[in-house]
């Protein structure tokens, strides 16, 4: 079923979407609802979530997946419902911006269990529904899940975790289980990257995709049921680059690291 083009009949698709009011999340709501699929948009604001499901004519979930319990009501709603499950995109994201001495044991938690434990909970959860159809689960990580970054400690530890998490389930699994993917985009026009983050990729002229061009390459691989892909040149070199010569990597990103202080300081002084 891997790696093979137009295996999937869109119309006959279910999927729980995590994220989805965000702006990834609605892209890849939009592309997957224009190409006939069901999809379950699950999400924290229920004013976003109903507008959204009301748009795309799709159903709507309040949750934050993070809970136990809400996980747990969510499964159930899906036990329930005519359309077996056949997908789960792991979308759901945040992140910490700034120092790592800055962070409080608040933002640690926060980062870690909405990308890294909610996800592998969730999938823990509807992989035996999945399993039933010979379904798939899509993790959304990012380029940031292999290459070490300043500025984003919280956000790559938790992405290196979803990474290996993904890795090390495609290799358990049968051929007749579901099929596990990882996606990695590079940075992304949403509010997730707004703030300091923007400030330093407007600074240091990093490109940033529209959550439309990212969402139309996940779809893509969802379709070839690729395992791993890695969006944007030249982020897929450093990935590999990383991986084979992380001192190089190191010593090209110190501009990174002393834009970023410089950053800091800059947004200091302007608050005094």
């Amino acid at each position: 079923m891997k790696n093979n083009v137009n295996v999937i009949d869109w119309s006959r698709q279910t999927i729980v979407l995590t994220g989805a009011a965000g702006g990834l999340g609605e892209a890849l709501a939009e592309a997957l609802s224009q190409r006939g699929a069901r999809v379950v948009l699950v999400g924290r604001s229920a004013e976003k979530l109903d507008a959204l499901a009301t748009r795309l004519q799709q159903t709507s979930f309040v949750a934050d997946v993070t809970q136990a319990d809400d996980r747990q009501r969510l499964l159930q709603f899906l036990q329930r419902q005519e359309s077996s499950l056949t997908g789960l995109i792991n979308n759901a994201a945040v992140t910490h911006e700034g120092l790592f001495n800055e962070a409080t044991e608040t933002d640690i938690e926060r980062v870690i269990s909405t990308n890294l434990t909610a996800p592998v909970a969730l999938s823990r959860q509807l992989l035996p529904l999945l399993k039933v159809q010979q379904g798939w689960v899509l993790n959304v990580g990012s380029v940031f899940g292999a290459i070490g970054f300043p500025g984003q400690v919280l956000y790559c530890a938790s992405k290196f975790g979803l990474r290996g998490f993904t890795q090390a389930l495609q290799r358990e699994l049968k051929a007749h289980d579901a099929c596990i993917m990882y996606a990695a985009p590079r940075a992304i026009k949403t509010s997730l990257n707004q703030g300091l983050l923007s400030q330093l990729n407007q600074r240091l002229k990093t490109p940033q995709d529209p959550p439309q061009q990212v969402a139309l390459q996940l779809i893509k691989q969802i379709q070839r049921q690729k395992q791993i892909q890695t969006l944007g040149w030249p982020e897929r070199l450093f990935v590999r680059l990383n991986g084979l010569w992380s001192e190089l990597v190191s010593r090209s990103l110190r501009k990174t690291r002393d834009t970023l202080y410089q950053l800091i300081e800059e947004n200091h002084h302007e608050k005094n």
